[in-house]
């Protein structure tokens, strides 16, 4: 019986455990390619503008070829100092963010020290077909190498939460805890890809070919950033659409109902164009189309398939009873002039504050800072301008954030005199702070009268503006504010 004992244990010992499983290539451990980040950077209050607090971001990365290592560029915006550590313990480098792409997600970051790079090994990626089997999530934890199954669930074409251009993502599902800080998704000794973030027990991760593309062009001198399809377009799924433009054949293709969404910009195509084909790739009724990688997927990602800003994209359309082909210039994907402002993320709050009132822009990061669910969670009426389009009288929105509470303005503490889209000022129309501010110069009979859009909770707020300025200085000190106003 002991005799027994002991060959169950040798060979116990000697069978490999959970953690090397699928392991080769000599990156059985990816002890030597995988680095640890800490970021500190300052992170902004949108809500109360002027409030700025330091903040450590724990992430990882990837070293590649040139002595660099790849990550995200989640947690890098308004960075103060990025450190590097390698073999998951030990000594911080200091490191330099040498290039980051907020809308493709990735970054490349630098060390000085040459020292860091030695014993160091650049990683080696997947191409296309190597993307769907023997998954796992691989990354630094406790100083120790975490290897964690995933199974392949689909590759999906996705934006982040606003106006961004779309990529092609890969779902991966697994139960390792806490990912979406830049791990890596490997399989058979390569990189499949860098996770960007998990919800439940799903891994969205940014694939190896958009990676490998995004660095190629980079190192070439030629990356000129995401390009994006500006139109609006709705699904021909019911035959009676392409059936009334006289299309004969089959179902197929999709309706334009909005040539450009870029204020002033000229669009190729027009209003009730039909789509057919976008490089080649016929469109379907419900706007997908058949990938040679990925499968069927939505037809935004032609704009990022093998395509940037300032490529001409070939369109076959229908239009006014024939077909037509037509080029279609990529623009960049820049959102800075929405109705709802998606400025670049390494840029800090801007504000007005009048007599306790904090008046900011209605951005994308006003509407983050009620996290990640801001859909549902944010006030209904400023999630609903986010769908709309800028208007000529109207390009962008300010909102009532707060009342900063004062006897100046009393009687506008409370909530309903929050988060409140602001109309006017003193009879003139506002969108920007700069136009608010303006206004202020201009107060009407000795009073400031701030008018707010149909169906707030708040029609007007009516302060006298001789008692402005000392009201101002009163706040600022009360309440500890450096600055009463930061504009563009």
């Amino acid at each position: 019986m002991k005799t027994t004992r002991r060959i169950l244990l040798a060979a116990a010992l000697a069978a490999p455990s959970l953690s090397s499983l699928g392991a080769d290539n000599g990156q059985a451990e990816w002890r030597d390619s995988i680095v640890r980040f800490d970021v500190t950077r300052n992170d902004h209050n949108f809500r109360v503008p002027w409030d700025k607090r330091a903040q450590t971001v724990s992430k990882l990365g990837a070293v590649i070829d040139g002595n660099e290592v790849l990550t995200t560029a989640q947690g890098l915006a308004n960075h103060t100092l990025v450190r590097l550590q390698k073999g998951g313990r030990g000594r911080w480098f200091d490191g330099e963010v040498k290039w980051v792409d907020y809308q493709a997600n990735l970054a490349v970051v630098g060390v000085g020290d040459e020292t860091f790079w030695s014993g160091l090994v650049p990683v080696q990626f997947a191409g296309a077909g190597q993307l769907r089997d023997n998954l796992q999530v691989v990354r630094w934890r406790a100083g120790n190498i975490e290897r964690r199954a995933a199974e392949f669930s689909r590759f999906t074409v996705a934006d982040a939460n606003f106006n961004q251009a779309p990529r092609i993502e890969l779902k991966a599902s697994s139960e390792i805890e806490g990912a979406g800080r830049g791990e890596l998704m490997v399989s058979g000794g390569k990189v499949v890809g860098l996770v960007a973030s998990k919800s439940g027990s799903t891994c969205s991760v940014i694939p190896a070919p958009f990676i490998t593309a995004a660095l190629s062009l980079r190192a070439d001198g030629d990356y000129n950033g995401l390009g994006y399809f500006d139109f609006i377009w709705q699904p021909a799924s019911n035959p009676a659409t392409t059936e009334y433009f006289k299309l004969d054949g089959p179902a197929r293709g999709v309706l334009v109902i909005k040539p450009s969404t870029r204020p002033g910009a000229k669009s190729p195509l027009k209003r009730h164009d039909i789509i057919l084909e976008v490089d080649g790739f016929p469109i379907d009724i419900q706007g997908d189309y058949l990938d040679p990688d990925y499968g069927h997927v939505i037809m935004e990602y032609l704009a990022c398939r093998n395509k940037w800003a300032g490529d001409t994209v070939k369109f076959k359309v229908w239009r006014d009873g024939e077909t037509e082909e037509i080029d279609f210039p990529l623009p960049k994907a820049d959102f800075t002039a929405n109705l709802v402002t998606d400025r670049p993320d390494d840029t800090e709050p801007t504000y007005l504050i009048a007599g306790g009132l904090v008046f900011v822009p209605l951005s994308a990061e006003y509407l983050s800072s009620w996290g990640n669910d801001w859909q549902r969670t944010a006030p209904f009426r400023l999630v609903f301008y986010n769908r709309q389009k800028p208007e000529t009288a109207q390009r962008s929105l300010v909102v009532l954030s707060l009342v900063l509470p004062d006897f100046y303005n009393i009687g506008y503490q409370e909530r309903n005199a929050q988060n409140l889209v602001l109309d006017k000022a003193n009879g003139q129309r506002i969108d920007t702070l700069e136009s608010l501010a303006n206004a202020l110069n201009s107060p009407g009979d000795g009073f400031h009268v701030f008018e707010f859009k149909k169906g707030s909770a708040l029609k007007k707020i009516i302060l006298d503006a001789d008692a402005l300025e000392e009201a101002n200085q009163r706040i600022a000190k009360r309440y500890r504010i450096p600055r009463m106003r930061k504009l563009e």
